[in-house]
């Protein structure tokens, strides 16, 4: 019995990470450069105060207003270097995952139009943009990409090559003197483009894109109105199957907010209660939070006029946004309360985390493999 004991000692102090080093490696970069607003939503809460120094965390999610332009670097030694430049009106979130071959680090775009600069990576690192309809996977590049609110998609390239694949697999390479384009429910296409016209052929881009939109926002609005309704019933009941642990849950809360965390026995445990209907949440998640922030846009436009009229037999545009007004509070209160769950666990996986649907099955749950019988 002694001899067990002291083997279970063992294997447990040397799973155990100091807790200060787990919770520093969760930053992951810091603003240098910042105009006018940005929120930044971490820990389900927005911070109170955001300014040029304000550190960056892994699963922050970020949202630029109407003029508000920020740059940031990201710091850590397991992503890229890499510097990003937010436009306004644009919302993304940081991602590192760090999985058997390597650390992905994944700027998940919903909106807006980000440049990204980012340096030659090592064998073990991999960097990726993911939008609602692609994947662009880069080794050191410059490039931007750029959202509409019909859901249009461009990737420009400076230097290097991006590879752009959407959810056939469809893959295309923008590279300087070429574009790739999918405008909504299209596929890829190239098209050509002078690099030093690469600016003015984007903003050309972009009112032309609008412009089409702005002549048929309806048709926009009900795609995404129609798809709102079926994931907002999916969405929350994959959210209360994950709460029926809720006390769990609320002992991470707790334990983040101390600044402790329970014994490697009881963190897997815990993990494998959670595992399966977090992954199936955040599956979910991933198209669900992209059409409800595609919502808050089209609602903008609909006050100014644009996407009067039915969105289905019974439901009109007025009554489906007066709907989402009353809803969407709640729904994004549980958003960022999985993005942080997903955090917490991450730090209790050895930053590893549940992937979400574009991603293959790399959820690092080894720990359910493991053998620790004596």
């Amino acid at each position: 019995m002694r001899i067990r004991e002291i083997l279970i000692s063992l294997l447990l102090i040397s799973c155990l990470t100091p807790l200060n080093q787990l919770f520093a490696e969760e930053i992951i970069g810091e603003i240098v450069y910042l105009e006018d607003e940005i929120e930044i939503t971490r820990n389900s809460v927005a911070l109170d105060y955001v300014d040029i120094g304000t550190t960056i965390e892994n699963f922050d999610l970020l949202t630029t207003g109407e003029y508000g332009l920020a740059e940031i670097v990201l710091t850590t030694e397991d992503s890229p270097d890499t510097t990003i430049k937010v436009s306004p009106n644009t919302t993304f979130y940081f991602e590192l995952n760090q999985l058997k071959q390597g650390n992905k680090t994944t700027l998940g775009m919903i909106s807006g139009s980000v440049s990204m600069k980012v340096q030659k990576m090592s064998r073990s690192q991999a960097f990726e943009v993911r939008t609602e309809s692609a994947t662009m996977g880069v080794r050191g590049t410059s490039f931007t990409v750029t959202t509409t609110v019909a859901g249009d998609l461009l990737i420009t390239c400076e230097e290097g090559q991006v590879s752009c694949r959407d959810e056939g697999d469809t893959e295309l390479f923008a590279v300087p003197g070429k574009a790739v384009e999918k405008r909504t429910d299209e596929i890829f296409r190239a098209i050509p483009v002078a690099v030093s016209d690469l600016p003015t052929f984007k903003d050309n881009w972009y009112a032309e894109r609008l412009s089409v939109f702005r002549s048929n926002a309806l048709k926009a609005l009900r795609g995404y109105a129609v798809r709102y309704l079926t994931l907002t019933e999916n969405f929350n009941q994959a959210y209360s199957k994950l709460y029926r642990n809720e006390e769990i849950i609320s002992k991470w809360f707790k334990e983040d907010s101390n600044g402790t965390m329970g014994s490697t026995m009881e963190n897997m445990r815990e993990k494998k209660k959670l595992i399966g209907d977090l992954l199936r949440l955040r599956r979910v998640l991933f198209i669900f939070e992209r059409v409800y922030f595609r919502l808050q846009e089209l609602k903008s436009y609909y006050d100014q006029g644009y996407g009067r009229g039915t969105i289905k037999a019974g439901l009109t545009a007025d009554a489906f946004f007066r709907r989402f007004e009353r809803d969407k509070d709640e729904l994004g209160r549980k958003m960022a309360r999985i993005r942080y769950i997903t955090k917490l666990y991450s730090i209790r996986n050895n930053g590893s985390f549940p992937t979400d649907a574009f991603s293959t099955d790399e959820s690092g749950d080894s720990f359910l493999n493991s053998d620790f019988s004596f």
